[in-house]
């Protein structure tokens, strides 16, 4: 599976797991099976990024992979950057 394919899977899991969650509760199976799918993807993606960019320094693929988690992260509370750096 490429970046590209994971990146979509994860989102679209992320706003699953949101929905699931809000609609049946944080403790409901089928919220955690989301979330434990989430991990999943998210542990692919991670390897798949640190096989790829075997070669470069290793600091810069986690720098990377924590980008793409705070882009993500924000996405699904639907926080603008300027307006986290605002508050700070």
């Amino acid at each position: 599976m490429k970046l590209a394919d994971l990146e979509f899977a994860i989102s679209k899991k992320r706003e699953e797991m949101i929905k699931v969650g809000m609609d049946k509760g944080l403790v409901c199976q089928e919220t955690i099976k989301c979330s434990q799918e989430l991990d999943q993807l998210l542990n692919d993606y991670n390897h798949l990024v640190l096989i790829e960019t075997k070669q470069t320094n290793p600091m810069d693929v986690y720098h990377e992979f924590l980008l793409f988690i705070q882009k993500t992260l924000f996405k699904s509370v639907r926080i603008g950057y300027s307006s986290i750096f605002s508050i700070l």
